[in-house]
Parts: structure tokens; C-alpha cells; sequence
């Protein structure tokens, strides 16, 4: 058996501590490419995402298979009937 060992980091760590650790020490490069990754990266912890252009899932998901925008709605709605009135 191979003994891991202790890990290299204290706990509690996280991936983005120690990335904005290194990016302390060298920051980004002043090309496009990289502050473009570094906008990336943020945005991505970023706690609030903003809505799928102000689109339903549905709506999307139609549009991705080129059917029309209401394509399905009357299935959920009567779903949602159903479920409204057995409540």
C-alpha cells in the first residue's frame, strides 16, 4: 500500500485562494488573450449569473431545435393545472 502522506495545503483552502496567491506574485500579462481569461475566471466565481438572455429553458431549448417559441407550453401549463388542482 502507498502511504499518501499529508496534503499540501491546510484545509479550508480552495482552488481560488491559491490562484489569486499566484496571480499576487505575477499578475496577468497585459495582452487581450490573457485579461480576457482572467475576466473569464472571475465571472465564473462570480456568486450571481444572469438569466439566459431574459429567455425561459423552454424557449431556449426550442429555439436550439428550431420549433417555435410556445412549442410544449400548453404540456407544462396543463401540468401545472394538474398539479394545482390535486394539491
Amino acid at each position: 500500500m502507498i502511504a499518501a502522506g499529508q496534503p499540501n495545503q491546510p484545509a479550508g483552502r480552495t482552488r481560488q485562494a491559491r490562484h489569486t496567491e499566484v496571480l499576487d506574485r505575477w499578475p496577468v500579462l497585459a495582452e487581450h488573450w490573457a485579461r480576457e481569461l482572467e475576466r473569464r475566471r472571475v465571472a465564473a466565481q462570480a456568486p450571481e449569473r444572469t438569466p439566459m438572455q431574459g429567455i425561459s429553458p423552454l424557449v431556449a431549448i426550442n429555439r436550439k431545435l428550431g420549433l417555435p417559441d410556445d412549442h410544449g407550453a400548453n404540456a407544462i401549463a396543463s401540468v401545472d393545472q394538474t398539479a394545482r388542482a390535486s394539491a
